[in-house]
């Protein structure tokens, strides 16, 4: 039996499992507001010799698919990568969700 993940706001605790098809839910649920997605410096650096604008990240992660992951990461989260044509061209996320509070994109390409 599958076992649902939850997005209620006291459901605080992160799953020991997660599904690609849940994790892409969480991360298009919670990207819809743009104050819970942090983009790190080394993202921000590839973003822009890439020349990848924070509209294609964000329609990515609106609108992506997943196509790697979720895993766990070393810092304990949840990793995955998001992939979206945006803008004419294909665009991976690699974000890490810090469970409940916000999306962490680590890099961009």
């Amino acid at each position: 039996m599958k076992k649902i993940v939850s997005l209620r706001a006291n459901d605080e605790r992160q799953p020991e499992r997660l599904s690609s098809h849940d994790a892409r839910r969480i991360v298009q649920t919670m990207a819809q507001d743009t104050r819970q997605v942090f983009i790190v410096k080394h993202a921000k650096g590839r973003q822009r010799s890439r020349r990848i604008s924070i509209r294609q990240i964000m329609t990515c992660l609106q609108k992506g698919s997943v196509t790697e992951g979720p895993y766990l990461n070393i810092h304990g989260n949840w990793q995955l990568n998001m992939s979206r044509v945006a803008a004419g061209e294909e665009v991976t996320c690699v974000v890490a969700i810090e469970w409940q509070r916000r999306l962490i994109v680590v890099t961009v390409f």
